[in-house]
């Protein structure tokens, strides 16, 4: 099997760590909205040419994002 990126590793975590921490501020649907904007927001400035932009990154921080909200609403 193929091993993941360091980076998309990193985007993945970004985006749990993002969902979550709003999340226990606030509401789910808030933290999954501002992983969201996050993910797309990191990757527009990075088309800005102060980066590299990439589909597949702001993908894998909403992922991420996701993939953490059930586990903490299940707690």
């Amino acid at each position: 099997m193929k091993s993941i990126p360091i980076d998309k590793q990193a985007h993945f975590l970004a985006g749990a760590a993002i969902a979550s921490t709003v999340t226990l501020y606030s509401t789910p649907l808030l933290g999954l909205l501002l992983c969201c904007v996050a993910a797309v927001g990191k990757e527009l400035y990075d088309a800005t040419g102060r980066g590299t932009p990439d589909v597949w990154d702001a993908v894998v921080t909403i992922l991420g994002g996701a993939v953490v909200l059930p586990y903490i609403l299940l707690s």
